[in-house]
Order: structure tokens, then sequence, then C-alpha cells
């Protein structure tokens, strides 16, 4: 008894060591119903990994084909029950085009929700790319997903004042370069068009 006593708390300190020096992973993904692939999976845990062990904070995320609520404030209620504070919660609804993000109340000052969530190409994380008429539609979600996620961890661990090995904030500033872009020279196209049936063609 007393050696099988010995190797069990030897068990449970090589545990709390492990613990202390490499962090246990966790999942961040609440819910996926077969929509993002395994390596945005892999890359969004990752990423919020990463951050829990230097911050304390977990970043979730939910994509679901449908919500089970008719509004999605009723849906992210349900989930977050489940949640210890501090937390941010991605949500995204394909069938009800809706997406949002809900947090504790003690992250709310730590990041942009109104920024990651606008629908500016030269602002917006994740609707830009939503709405960027990708042909695979999956594609476009996994991006966006991807990417709002990114961004909201970003945006904490600089509030946090710590820096993040697993980020991708270059990609970030390089999508946003190409879909200003892409938006002006639409815009740029328009003008020229109107210009030349007013002006020129008569």
């Amino acid at each position: 008894m007393p050696l099988q006593g010995f190797f069990q708390r030897a068990f449970f300190a090589l545990f709390l060591l492990s613990t202390l020096l490499f962090g246990v992973t966790q999942n961040f993904i609440l819910l996926n119903e077969n929509i993002l692939p395994q390596k945005t999976i892999e890359k969004i845990n990752a990423i919020g990994n990463e951050l829990y062990q230097k911050t304390g904070v977990g970043v979730f995320v939910a994509v679901v084909k449908k919500m089970p609520t008719k509004k999605i404030v009723d849906f992210e209620k349900q989930l977050t029950k489940k949640l210890q504070a501090p937390y941010v919660l991605l949500t995204l609804s394909v069938q009800d085009k809706k997406v949002d993000i809900v947090s504790s109340k003690d992250l709310e000052s730590s990041f942009d929700k109104e920024e990651i969530l606008s629908p500016l190409p030269w602002k917006g994380s994740i609707i830009p790319l939503l709405t960027a008429h990708f042909k695979n539609q999956n594609a476009a979600i996994e991006a966006a997903i991807l990417n709002g996620y990114s961004e909201i961890a970003e945006q904490i661990a600089k509030y946090k004042n710590v820096n993040l090995k697993e980020a991708i904030g270059n990609t970030n500033r390089n999508i946003y370069y190409w879909l200003r872009i892409l938006f002006y020279s639409i815009i740029a196209l328009i003008v020229l068009n109107f210009i030349y049936r007013r002006y020129i063609k008569g």
C-alpha cells in the first residue's frame, strides 16, 4: 500500500509538472457541423491555446448550419452558460446568415467588436470575406472564421501586452490590402463607365 501511494503521488506530481511546462491543450471549437475543415480547427486551437496559456482568456467558436433559436442572442446565451469568464464567443449560423461576437463583461474593452464585425472591406475581419463570392461557400466561411478568430486573439493579446507566435497578423493585413484594392477598383470602374456613357458615348 505505501508503494502504491508513492506511485500515485509521483504520477500526480508528474501531471502537474507537465501542465506547468507544456500547458493543457483545450478544444476551443464548441460547435462545428462539418463546416470547418480539420486544418482550420487545428490552427484555431493553436492560437486559442497559446492565448489561454499566456492570458487565461478563452476564445471559443460555434459554427452551425442553422440555429435552434430565432435570435442569435438567445443561442449565444445557451452556449455561454457552460463557459467560465474570461471568455469570448464567435458564433456563425450559415442558413440564418448571422454572425456575432459576445464576451464576458471583463473583456468588453480588450477588443473592438464593432471593427471586427464591420462590413467594410478595409476594416472588418469577417463579413467582407463572407460576402466575397467564393465559389466554395465553406471556403469563405473557413477564411472568415479563422481571420476573425485570429483578429480577436491578437487584439486581446495586445491589450494584455503579450505576443502570439501562432497569430496570422500578416495574413490579415494582406487580405485587407487586396480587399481594398478590389473595392476601390470596382468603384473606379463604375465611375469610369458612368463618365463614358454620360459624356463620351453621348
